[in-house]
Order: structure tokens, then C-alpha cells, then sequence
């Protein structure tokens, strides 16, 4: 595992010096990404969970939300239910 300065930590595989192949990022604003890494970035199929509880399943590309994927919110104190959009992202 790998620890930068600011907290963020990573464990997988590498190439370059950078990101590449399958890993976890565990950042220390508490959230996390679980998923395939291209030079760095993600790149492939990966799911980010945000620390408040909001979460990303799907397709990035040159890390960003790229393809098929699902979002969903998570529940507020006043209501019982996910607001979740599953579809494409361009």
C-alpha cells in the first residue's frame, strides 16, 4: 500500500510509476474507488463511493463517468428513498 502526504492511500498494481491495472484508492476525505486504472486515471469499470454515502457503479473513461453506470444518493433524513439515475454518460 502506498500513503501520499496528504492521506490518500492506494493498493494495486502499477506500471510507471503511476496507476495501472486493477486497485483501490482510499482517499482520506473517506472516500473510495474500487476499479480498473488506465496510466493513472480510471479507465474501465470501477465503483466510487463518497464518504456521504452517494455512490458510482459503472464505466469511466480518462477518469471521468463514461458509458453505462448507475449513481445513487443516498437517503435523507427526511426521506426513505435513493434517488439513483441508471443509464449513460457521455
Amino acid at each position: 500500500m502506498h500513503t501520499w502526504l496528504d492521506g490518500d492511500k492506494y493498493e494495486g498494481e502499477w506500471a510507471d510509476c503511476l496507476r495501472h491495472g486493477n486497485g483501490t484508492d482510499f482517499f482520506a476525505n473517506g472516500d473510495v474507488y474500487v476499479g480498473h486504472y488506465q496510466f493513472g486515471k480510471p479507465e474501465g469499470f470501477g465503483q466510487y463511493k463518497w464518504q456521504n454515502g452517494n455512490s458510482y457503479t459503472g464505466e469511466f473513461k480518462n477518469g471521468m463517468k463514461h458509458g453505462k453506470g448507475k449513481w445513487k444518493k443516498a437517503p435523507s433524513y427526511h426521506k426513505n428513498k435513493f434517488n439513483q439515475y441508471d443509464g449513460f454518460y457521455l
